[in-house]
């Protein structure tokens, strides 16, 4: 298979590729991050445009950053699909779902548009094995942003790792590994990477729903 990653700069689409690339028939062509047409940041995560440009040169992997506004967003996805299946022979796309269904039943329709097969190595996945295969493999994140209904702003810049885990244990319903929105992460170092993303610390900012910590 030759494929993109569905590219957040998080730690699900890093243990996805990560689980995608160890069979070793598999190949990854780019990562593909969809921007805020109107800012320099992610539309997924809101982090700075340079922070991914910067982790995917340590990935050692080409990044697609495809602006687009959320009205036009299926529309864009599916032009940077055609362009890699005509141009590069692309014929599948990595996702790192874990459960979420109507996101799931939402790539398939898309993918199956573009004649673009999709691959999910995280899904069905129980999180806690998700996210204990993923420090196990040595992968460092920082959480950069919190839905304010789930969690304090005093979780942002907080390394994952087993201590973070079990205060996210101890809050009822709370899912380790974030799937409903709770957090986003930054992955800085890990095997997939040749050495560290070097970044600083900034302030914290807040829109209606979340907080973030911007990373520079």
């Amino acid at each position: 298979m030759k494929a993109f990653i569905s590219w957040s700069s998080g730690k699900d689409c890093m243990y996805a590729m990560h689980r995608f690339l160890a069979d070793g028939g598999n190949e990854v062509f780019c990562l593909l991050n969809m921007s805020d047409a109107n800012s320099d940041r992610s539309r997924s995560h809101g982090i700075r445009n340079e922070l991914i440009r910067r982790q995917s040169e340590k990935v050692r992997i080409p990044l697609i950053q495809q602006p687009t506004t959320r009205a036009e967003y299926e529309k864009d996805l599916k032009a940077v699909m055609a362009h890699l299946k005509k141009e590069h022979a692309v014929d599948t796309g990595v996702f790192g779902d874990i459960f979420v269904r109507e996101h799931k039943t939402w790539i398939e329709r898309v993918c199956h548009d573009m004649d673009i097969t999709p691959v999910f190595p995280l899904w069905g996945m129980d999180t806690e094995v998700v996210m204990n295969g993923f420090l196990k493999e040595g992968y460092k994140s920082i959480v950069i942003s919190v839905r304010k209904n789930k969690l304090p702003p005093s979780f942002l810049g907080r390394i994952v790792d087993e201590a973070f885990i079990n205060d996210l244990r101890a809050i009822p319903g709370m899912d380790v590994c974030g799937e409903n929105g709770e957090y986003h992460t930054f992955v800085f170092d890990g095997p997939s990477l040749a050495d560290a993303v070097p970044f600083e610390k900034g302030e914290i900012t807040e829109n209606e729903t979340h907080h973030f910590l911007q990373l520079r």
